[in-house]
């Protein structure tokens, strides 16, 4: 790939942005993120303020693919941590010097497990939160992503990013029946609601490093929740610098440094 045709990023921006069902941006726009990245496969996933799959399409590959990504989806995945820090999506080359090591790694042995070699992840943040992800994949023999690829992928999901976002807004994702279908002429377009096998969030409990005070759980939950300062002195009736006080105390305790490290901390410990 040479360079960007700003025509096609147009114009999966106004199927990107063209509606207010989540399903509907998905099913649209996967197809055409696919084909403009020359992949074999790809998966949309929206997800809620615990990082957590609500509904996924995917195309290319079987369902049982996209399910067992599940298992190792979420914060801890170096795929999702590294965008997240980078805000740029990544690809297995830039994790993995090693060809061998990206095989090794849990990535590495589902795609396999499926013909698959090379993936591409986006993660698709609105208004300084996460939303959905999108992942693209090659099947083995085919090339690494080019750095003109990623590039192109940081532009294809901002748009998805806003279209979805403002799609989830409108509609709340209202969780339903497991929707399997085809969408248009070429392609096989399976949509999933994750929202039923969800696992459900809990306030987190006393550390190893610490016991957290009372105030300080309803903080850390609703901080873990998506919520920023201002939302949970809101919810909570206190000062914003009083939020600010309960989070130093409960990362100290709990030995951690940010939101996503005491995310990680609670899924691992509760």
């Amino acid at each position: 790939m040479t360079g960007i045709d700003w025509r096609e990023v147009a114009r999966f921006g106004e199927l990107a942005c063209g509606s207010l069902q989540p399903v509907t941006v998905q099913r649209r726009t996967l197809p055409e993120l696919v084909r403009l990245l020359r992949c074999d496969s790809g998966a949309i996933h929206l997800i809620d303020r615990r990082y957590r799959g609500r509904m996924a399409t995917v195309t290319g590959a079987p369902v049982q693919m996209l399910l067992e990504f599940e298992t190792i989806a979420g914060p801890a995945n170096p795929y999702f941590e590294r965008s997240s820090t980078s805000r740029f999506p990544v690809h297995d080359a830039l994790l993995h010097g090693r060809p061998a090591d990206h095989l090794r790694s849990p990535v590495g042995r589902v795609l396999a497990g499926y013909g698959f070699e090379h993936c591409l992840f986006a993660l698709l943040v609105a208004q300084g939160r996460p939303v959905g992800t999108a992942t693209l994949a090659r099947r083995a023999g085919r090339p690494r992503f080019t750095p003109q690829e990623q590039d192109l992928a940081h532009r294809l999901s901002r748009f998805l990013s806003i279209g979805l976002s403002n799609a989830a807004a409108y509609d709340q994702c209202a969780p339903g029946a497991v929707i399997m279908g085809r969408f248009g002429s070429d392609h096989d377009v399976d949509t999933v609601d994750l929202s039923g096998t969800a696992r459900a969030g809990t306030a987190p409990s006393p550390g190893a490093h610490g016991t957290l005070t009372e105030r300080e759980r309803e903080v850390l939950a609703l901080a873990t929740d998506g919520l920023i300062n201002a939302e949970i002195a809101a919810e909570l009736g206190i000062a914003v610098n009083t939020v600010k006080q309960h989070l130093r105390h409960a990362f100290h305790k709990l030995g951690v440094r940010s939101r996503l490290e005491a995310l990680r901390y609670l899924q691992q410990h509760t």
